[in-house]
Formats: structure tokens, sequence, C-alpha cells
């Protein structure tokens, strides 16, 4: 159950002159996630702004990417690794070696990326629904557009808006993903710190059942990538204050006895 760990003096738990404690084994010891506070999982909880943010006017590429990072709860490094062969929206084919019907894309580990992105968690294929056939449909075209025969990258999303041309068509890079979930943010009225928001807007909405049906763990720790579902429970946060409703409204029965005769 426990532990003889040494710490060192200076630190707070060995004081001036260093101490032996006891402490929970490894094994024992909760997970960093599940010590999270919803102060630190932030997501967007305004109903107003997530309406604002499906129906913003963007461009083709920037609509695609903020679309699949909030209706699918990719991470962000997860999707500026995606290449175009992963993208499989027409359906799967014995060509591609992918016997899936539905439009779909896949979560590949190990990807020699241009930007340095990648995915992390496990690889998972995920189901799209018909409007992010439509958005990525869209991007396809401005790219076609503006790269023509002088787009040579394997990466979904490339830079097509650089000005001076020096970084046109080269793949997206974090720092790209983040200035526009910025922009994004202050057009919608909320700060969106970093894109993993979305991520979590996505998890939170699912877990809880905010507009959509109230999905199981286990499933949500699938879509997500993780591969403990002890980072998935981080997102019923904001569910304890409903138990605890819950608990309260079952009022005790109250017990008639007959009088004994």
């Amino acid at each position: 159950m426990t532990k003889l760990k040494y710490f060192p003096p200076g630190t707070a738990a060995g004081g001036e002159h260093g101490a032996h404690r006891r402490v929970l084994t490894d094994a024992l010891k909760p997970h960093r996630t599940l010590r999270q506070t919803a102060q630190e999982l932030e997501w967007i909880d305004d109903p107003g702004a997530r309406r604002r943010l499906e129906t913003l006017d963007l461009t083709a590429r920037d609509r695609f990417l903020i679309d699949l990072l909030y209706y699918t709860g990719i991470r962000v490094g997860e999707a500026l690794s995606l290449f175009s062969g992963d993208i499989h929206f027409g359906g799967g084919s014995p060509e591609l070696g992918c016997r899936t019907v539905d439009p779909h894309f896949h979560v590949v580990m190990g990807h020699t990326t241009e930007n340095g992105a990648r995915s992390k968690g496990a690889e998972r294929t995920l189901h799209v629904t018909p409007l992010l056939v439509e958005r990525y449909v869209d991007y396809v075209l401005e790219r076609s557009a503006v790269l023509g025969r002088d787009d040579h990258s394997k990466h979904v999303f490339v830079n097509l808006y650089d000005r001076e041309n020096d970084y046109l068509g080269r793949a997206m890079t974090y720092s790209n993903a983040y200035d526009l979930v910025k922009r994004v943010g202050n057009k919608i009225g909320i700060p969106l710190t970093r894109p993993h928001m979305l991520r979590h807007t996505f998890a939170t909405r699912l877990v809880r059942g905010i507009d959509c049906d109230r999905q199981d763990l286990d499933v949500v720790q699938y879509l997500l990538g993780h591969r403990n579902i002890e980072s998935t429970r981080i997102y019923t946060h904001g569910l304890e204050p409903a138990a605890k409703a819950a608990l309260a409204a079952l009022v005790p029965r109250a017990i008639e006895l007959s009088p004994t005769e």
C-alpha cells in the first residue's frame, strides 16, 4: 500500500535536513487527469458560442479544420499529421486496402511529417457526417484552385493563404492552427486558448448528453483514442452536482404503521 521515500533537504516534504516519509505506491496514485479540475478542463460551455462557431463564415480550409476538430474530437497534432491517403470520404475499397464502406478517415501513428506533427494515443477509424464530407470537398476545390499543379504535399492541411508565397503549399504547423483557433475565439466572443478546447467540448457534450444523446464512456474513449479509460473520466466533470441533486430528489417513502390493537 505504501513505500518509504526520501525527500532531500530544501524540498517541501524534506524540510531543512531531509526526511524519509511513507507515500502511496505508484500503482495506487491517482492519474494526473483525475486530479484536473473543471477550471483546467476548458470547453465551450456557452450554447450561443457553440452555435456561432458552427455557423461562422471561414475560408474552406479553415472551416474544414475547425469542423474536424469540433465534430470528431481528434487532437490538433492528429489533424496536422493526416495524409490525403488517410481520408476515405468516398468509402473504402480493395485498392485502398480498406473495407469500411461509409465515409471515414484513419488516425495513423508514425507518419513522417513535414511539420513535426504527430498522432498520439491509439490508432482508430472515425466515421464522418455528410456535413464534414461537404466541407472537405469545398476545401479540396479551394486547394486545387490555389495550388494547381504546384500541389505536392501529402498532408491534408497545407498553407494556402501565405501572402509572400514562401510557405505556400507546405504543411500547416501547430502555430498556424493555434492562430486560427484564437481568431475563431475572438469572432465567437469566447476566448479559445488552444485547439484542445474543441476536443474538450466534443467529449464533454458526448459524456454529459449536451445537445445529443449521452454516450457511454467506453465509446468516448475509443473516439478520443485514449488507451486508458481513466483519461476519459475527466469529462464527467460537472456531473457531480447533477448526481447530488438526483440523490436529494429521492425523498424517503413515508411508512404508515397500523395502530396495534
